[in-house]
């Protein structure tokens, strides 16, 4: 064991007997360093070496300050993470520690890492390959600048943490520079496009998950989730649903550290289908937000459409029998299953290519419904948010408002009319039509009646 200098001052690692992590020292001279390693080294030999002693007071923070960024994340995650995440949010999260961060600056002591480390980290990435977890499609993909910024949001605050922990005093992320992220433009149906697409679905379940994203504004989740006894049908012409949680898959790891904190927020677990072991776990829980558990109302064709689907599993069930098992879904396949996002957005490519529409992702739906219902209603912004279910009516503007350019060209032409015409005319004002001509004559008679008689003498008096 040899003092190596870091910076200004010079660090020694070690190893405790049944300690895991080396632990790391620093000190000011290099004479110091030499006097504790001596110290160890006379520990060791008589079996004293322990790991530093982590009392409430300042020996703590003397013991922990010395750690490394990946190190610190893990206990970011355990301490604030699950108190803070959910589910989904954690699992992100955590991939993107263990794949991204991890190999890359983990070992770097958490109070030497400066703004630049983060730069050069950040434009690395942007050459090195997009890591594919199991399951998915293979590709040759490198880390975009959306997953670049994603990781950096994390950065910022993982070390806005660190601070209000009293292990850094300032926070190096905050002028770190990720590559600039552009969003691409997302593709959604025009009004026809939709239409065409609900009349020629012949795909019973496709075509109500199409009407039910349409119709109520609703993410592909709270669909697949939607049961039965939160669907109101009794008065026809107004049908309802109540939204108050979401089809999801989770990692099991994930959900065993929620629960521990009792903030998995899941309602329901199916069983696996999978002959072999599955690190994940198909679930109904809360949704994505408060805000998101909400009433909403249908329009009678997807009420109809609804009283479709329950009538026709009826029949189902009676022909399959035991072999059915009901879980109360609304979108369920021939045995009672759920129907996951991925088959859902098979049968919506598939159906997409047959038809020749334009390729969109089931979320876009909702972005159409959402401005289609802001058009509907005048710009009502609160009444869209209550069928979006956003906790801020800034988002549904902000995020969801597409204006297709049939409507900025009805804008346009309403400029015209409102607008522009009123102005044209009273800079040019065009001469009175004939009828006009003669009811103001009319009038005038009507209010002079000495002018009538006048009309009639001079008329007299030119024998025509």
């Amino acid at each position: 064991m040899k003092p190596r200098r870091k910076g200004n001052r010079w660090e020694i690692t070690y190893r405790c007997p049944g300690y895991s992590k080396s632990i790391s020292e620093r000190f000011d001279t290099y004479e110091e360093a030499k006097a504790r390693i001596a110290e160890i080294e006379y520990e060791k030999k008589i079996g004293e070496l322990r790991p530093p002693v982590k009392s409430p007071g300042k020996d703590r923070y003397i013991a922990k300050k010395y750690i490394t960024l990946s190190e610190y994340l893990d206990e970011y995650v355990q301490v604030y993470g699950l108190n803070h995440w959910g589910a989904s949010y954690l699992s992100n999260n955590r991939h993107r520690i263990e794949h991204y961060i991890k190999p890359y600056i983990g070992s770097i002591m958490l109070r030497d890492l400066t703004t630049h480390d983060l730069d050069v980290f950040y434009n690395r990435l942007l050459d090195e390959p997009a890591v594919v977890l199991k399951g998915h499609k293979q590709t040759d993909k490198t880390v975009t600048p959306s997953v670049i910024q994603k990781i950096h949001v994390l950065l910022r605050s993982a070390l806005n943490q660190a601070i209000a922990w009293g292990y850094i005093s300032q926070n190096p992320a905050q002028f770190a520079s990720p590559p600039e992220y552009i969003p691409a433009e997302r593709v959604v149906w025009s009004e026809d496009d939709a239409a065409s697409a609900i009349e020629l679905c012949n795909d019973p379940i496709l075509r109500l998950t199409l009407l039910l994203s349409i119709g109520g504004s609703l993410r592909i989740g709270e669909v697949l989730g939607l049961t039965w006894d939160c669907v109101d049908l009794s008065d026809s012409m107004h049908p309802q649903i109540k939204i108050d949680k979401e089809l999801a898959r989770l990692k099991k790891e994930d959900l065993e550290d929620l629960k521990r904190r009792d903030r998995s927020k899941v309602k329901f677990e199916f069983p696996n289908w999978k002959k072999k072991p599955s690190s994940t776990v198909l679930v109904l829980k809360d949704p994505k937000t408060e805000s998101s558990k909400r009433r909403i109302y249908l329009a009678p064709t997807v009420g109809q459409a609804l009283a479709d689907m329950k009538a026709a599993q009826v029949q189902i069930k009676e022909l399959c029998g035991e072999a059915y098992t009901d879980y109360g879904l609304v979108i369920a396949q021939e045995t009672g299953r759920p129907y996951e996002r991925g088959q859902i957005a098979y049968k919506l490519d598939t159906f997409i290519q047959k038809v020749e529409l334009p390729s969109v992702v089931f979320h876009s739906l909702r972005h159409f419904s959402t401005t289609l219902k802001l058009q509907l209603s005048n710009g009502d912004i609160k009444a869209v948010q209550g069928d979006t279910g956003h906790a801020q009516a800034r988002m549904v503007t902000d995020q969801y408002a597409h204006i297709t350019d049939r409507s900025r060209q009805n804008l346009a032409q309403q400029m015209e009319k409102e607008f522009f015409h009123r102005s044209n005319s009273l800079d040019s004002p065009t001469p009175p039509s004939q009828d006009d001509s003669i009811q103001a004559a009319l009038q005038l008679i009507q209010a002079n009646p000495d002018l009538a008689k006048l009309i009639i003498a001079l008329k007299g008096a030119s024998g025509t």
